[in-house]
């Protein structure tokens, strides 16, 4: 199996989110004009900035695919609130262009 990444699962829209609902559920997809379901064995890494459970409560994200997606969470706080990240990434970007 492969993994598939879905960068800000926040902004997808709500025909959007059912259709990657059947597909968590099933494990299967249909090609475009194709006629058979094939079977998929994949792991789903999701990464959003939004507050999702914010936006379930607006009626914005559905609460069944959030629980789906949400079988291990990992919070990262913003840079600006991890101190001394910032120094060791510039110190990091410096010796890789450097040698660039």
């Amino acid at each position: 199996g492969g993994t598939l990444m879905l960068d800000e699962i926040g902004d997808l829209p709500h025909p959007l989110q059912a259709k990657l609902l059947r597909f968590l559920q099933e494990r299967r997809i249909e090609r475009i004009g194709g006629r058979q379901e094939i079977p998929i064995d994949t792991r789903v890494v999701c990464a959003t900035h939004q507050d999702l459970k914010g936006l379930i409560a607006e009626g914005k994200f559905r609460e069944d695919l959030y629980y789906r997606l949400a079988e291990i969470v990992v919070e990262i706080p913003p840079l600006r609130e991890r101190a001394g990240d910032a120094v060791l990434l510039s110190h990091a970007f410096l010796r890789r262009f450097a040698q660039e």
